[in-house]
């Protein structure tokens, strides 16, 4: 870890036990310098992914600055409900994946495990229970969550919301992708949508909800032509720029922020000059918590490239949006990640055919059953269909569970096998 980076999280760890308001003081003053460094120091990132990193730095400032018009999300819900409402989504990964690159999670996490959370239990909703048990994440308007793909989430927002002591939404999405399923929950969500507009005392602008869910398809159809394009360039960037998208193409989706994104990086695409003899991969789940070494082989480097993780292409594009709540449901029940692992598998050896990369690698984050249940599964079916797969262990944001140096060796070891295919 950067020194300097590791000094600041001693300095929020010492502080939270105590004063957490204090601890939450540092953190919102790294937050907004990321913000400013990210406009003003770290050029190399394409324009569209700059404009990008702001609107998801500007979402976590919202959610500590203005709580009572956040509303805490998991990563599926269909938070065009929120945009509508001029809510704030709060999103347990991302915050987690920010309190971890300033060098805090361990707090958090220790915290949490004391309260009695297994050490088994998923980082991200360890240290989301820390920061909301120690005082540091302030309390939020509501918590509004579905229950795939991870089994965290019904077990950390339930308890959240008894902590918080706030209104619970729990969109309950069933494992087939039957019409009646998608009818299902599209009505789970006009009930909530009402519920909401009594607690909120605000009408819901259901003209203003079709037009932001019309958005969001336009956007998914705009990044699906970028991702086809993408298959065909050579375009150098940080690994931690797909976690940025993923962030968009879920909580943020249907804003017009997230329209120019993908927009824009369909330009930068088509300008981007052809695939050359780099070695490309696909991403399958979460970026690990990386040492410096694992940076320097796949962030910007001309000879490996990250084309894109399967958590960026996992909704489906519906094209008929007359029915913001019909869309959204369809949307969320015939996701890639929903149902049984086949057919994450399914989607993601499509994706490959499209795009053709070199190798795929399947990132097992601690405390992701489904996605490590499946790893074993899917590198079989993949490198039968000819992509050569590395399943990699580790950890998206608990530093302690990705040893240095381990996983690095494994991925040279691997892109070395891939340039000898190549």
């Amino acid at each position: 870890m950067n020194p300097a980076v590791e000094k600041f999280g001693s300095m929020v760890d010492d502080q939270l036990a105590q004063n957490p308001a204090a601890s939450r003081r540092l953190l919102i003053t790294a937050f907004r310098l990321n913000g400013w460094a990210g406009k003003h120091v770290f050029k190399k990132v394409s324009p569209a992914h700059l404009a990008l990193d702001d609107v998801c730095n500007q979402m976590i400032l919202r959610s500590f600055d203005h709580p009572q018009q956040s509303a805490m999300v998991s990563i599926f819900t269909p938070c065009e409900l929120l945009h509508t409402f001029g809510l704030t989504p709060m999103l347990p990964e991302m915050l987690s994946c920010y309190l971890s690159g300033a060098g805090s999670e361990r707090g958090f996490i220790d915290a949490a495990e004391k309260s009695g959370i297994p050490e088994t239990f998923c980082s991200y909703h360890k240290i989301l229970l820390g920061a909301a048990l120690t005082g540091v994440l302030p309390k939020p308007r509501f918590i509004f969550n579905t229950t795939f793909a991870c089994d965290a989430n019904t077990l950390t927002f339930r308890k959240l919301a008894e902590f918080y002591e706030v209104p619970h939404f729990v969109l309950d999405v069933p494992l087939d992708q039957s019409e009646e399923a998608v009818q299902y929950v599209a009505e789970q969500m006009q009930s909530f949508a009402k519920k909401m507009s009594a607690l909120l005392q605000k009408p819901l602008d259901e003209e203003l909800l079709r037009q932001t869910v019309s958005r969001s398809s336009q956007t998914l159809s705009i990044y699906q032509k970028y991702l086809t394009v993408r298959g065909t360039r050579s375009m150098p960037d940080e690994m931690t720029s797909e976690m940025y998208a993923a962030v968009a193409l879920h909580v943020l989706l249907g804003t017009p922020e997230v329209l120019h994104f993908a927009q824009q990086v369909l330009q930068e695409a088509e300008c981007a000059p052809k695939r050359g003899k780099e070695l490309q991969l696909l991403w399958v789940h979460t970026l690990p918590n990386v040492d410096a070494a694992m940076i320097d082989l796949l962030d910007f480097s001309s000879k490996c490239q990250v084309m894109a993780s399967d958590i960026s292409y996992d909704s489906p594009i519906v094209s008929n949006t007359e029915n913001p709540w019909h869309a959204m449901a369809q949307r969320l029940v015939q996701n890639h990640l929903n149902g049984s692992a086949q057919r994450r598998v399914d989607a993601v050896l499509e994706q490959a055919k499209k795009m053709k990369p070199n190798g795929i690698v399947w990132f097992c984050h601690w405390g992701c059953r489904q996605t490590g249940g499946a790893s074993q599964m899917a590198r079989r079916q993949l490198e039968a269909a000819g992509f050569p797969t590395l399943v990699l262990d580790g950890d998206a944001c608990d530093r302690s569970n990705c040893p240095p140096g381990q996983m690095t060796t494994r991925m040279q070891a691997f892109l070395e096998m891939l340039e000898g295919k190549a």
